[in-house]
C-alpha cells in the first residue's frame, strides 16, 4: 500500500475511481485554511493533476483507460444538473436532452461513451447516452421504466441498471438493445446492481432478511452467490472476476482483507482495476489524517 501525492497543505484526501488499466486514479481533498477549496484530483501514475471542472460544485464521477473523466455540478439549488467531460487539461460540458430537469452522468467505457440518468420535472426517469463516435450528442436509450440507477457501461457497450423503485429488478441492455433480466439466486426478484467490469457485474439482495452479495456473468446471466465473509456490499468487480468489498476482496473462493500499515488504522477500498490496484482511503490513528492511497497486486 502507498499514498498519493496530495496538493500542498492537504489535510484530507480520498480515492474514488480507477481506470481498468490501473494507470488514472480519481479523487478529491480538503485543504486547511481554505474552507471553500475541495480540489479534484486526478493521479497518472504517481503525477497529480488537479482536474478543473468547467462548472464549481462539481464532483468526479469515473475514469477510463485513456484517461477521460467524466462529473456531474450541482446548481445552487443542490441538484445535479450539469454533468460533464474532462481531458488533456480541457473540461466541456455534456448535451442534455430538452426535458431533462437534473441529469447525472453514471458510468464511462475504455471507447469512451458515456452513460448517464435524466429526470424531468414529473419525476420521469430515463438512462441517456453519450456515444464516443458521436462527439456532442446525446440520445435517450430504451430501458425498462422508472430507472433507479446506473451501475455501468462494458467495453462492448452494454449497460446495466436498475429499475423500479417499489420493486427493483437489475437488468442488462445489449448493443443492440436487447433487454434481459438479472436475477437472483433461484430466479429471486429484487437484486441491485451496483458495479461493472470487463463481462461481470456485482450486486446484492435481501435473502433470508440479511443482505446476500452477488456477482453476474454477463455473457450467460448466471449469478453467483458471494462469500459471506466479505465485509460489506460488493463495490466493484474487475475483468477477472475479483470483487472488491470494502476492506475484503473475493479472488475465486478466497477472501482476503487489504493490508493496513499499522493495527487499528482504518482503511477502505472504492475500486479495483483489472491488474489488481485497489484505490481508497487511509486512516492514520496516529496523526488523525485520511489519506488517498492506491494497493497493487490485489
Amino acid at each position: 500500500m502507498g499514498t498519493l501525492p496530495v496538493p500542498a497543505d492537504t489535510f484530507s484526501s480520498e480515492a474514488v475511481a480507477v481506470d481498468p488499466s490501473g494507470r488514472y486514479v480519481l479523487g478529491s481533498a480538503i485543504v486547511r485554511q481554505a474552507t471553500d477549496s475541495f480540489p479534484l484530483l486526478l493521479w497518472d501514475r504517481q503525477r497529480l493533476v488537479e482536474v478543473k471542472p468547467p462548472l464549481p460544485r462539481s464532483v468526479l464521477v469515473d475514469v477510463n483507460s485513456a484517461g477521460v473523466v467524466i462529473g456531474n455540478a450541482r446548481d445552487e439549488d443542490g441538484f445535479l444538473r450539469h454533468p460533464w467531460r474532462y481531458h488533456a487539461g480541457k473540461a466541456t460540458l455534456l448535451p442534455l436532452i430538452d426535458e431533462a430537469d437534473q441529469v447525472t452522468v453514471e458510468g464511462i467505457n475504455s471507447r469512451g461513451d458515456i452513460v448517464g440518468i435524466g429526470r424531468t420535472p414529473a419525476n420521469t426517469t430515463y438512462g441517456l447516452l453519450w456515444p464516443a463516435s458521436r462527439p456532442g450528442t446525446v440520445r435517450v436509450l430504451d430501458t425498462p421504466a422508472d430507472l433507479v440507477d446506473l451501475a455501468g457501461i462494458t467495453d462492448d457497450g452494454t449497460v446495466v441498471g436498475v429499475s423500479g423503485f417499489s420493486e427493483p429488478t437489475s437488468w442488462l441492455r445489449t448493443p443492440g438493445g436487447v433487454v434481459r433480466t438479472l436475477a437472483g439466486p433461484d430466479n429471486a426478484t429484487g437484486a441491485l446492481a451496483s458495479a461493472v467490469g470487463g463481462h461481470w457485474a456485482v450486486g446484492q439482495i435481501f435473502q433470508g432478511g440479511v443482505l446476500v452479495g452477488l456477482r453476474w456473468d454477463l455473457r450467460t446471466g448466471r449469478v453467483k452467490v458471494l462469500d459471506p465473509g466479505l465485509e460489506s456490499a460488493p463495490t466493484d468487480v474487475n475483468a477477472s472476476g475479483v470483487v472488491l468489498a470494502g476492506t475484503t476482496l473475493q479472488r475465486g473462493g478466497t477472501v482476503v482483507t487489504l493490508p493496513a500499515p499499522s493495527p487499528g488504522d482504518g482503511v477502505g477500498g472504492a475500486a479495483i482495476a483489472d491488474n489488481g490496484t485497489v484505490v481508497g482511503f487511509h486512516n492514520n490513528l496516529l496523526t488523525d489524517e485520511i489519506r488517498a492511497v492506491r494497493w497493487t497486486g490485489c
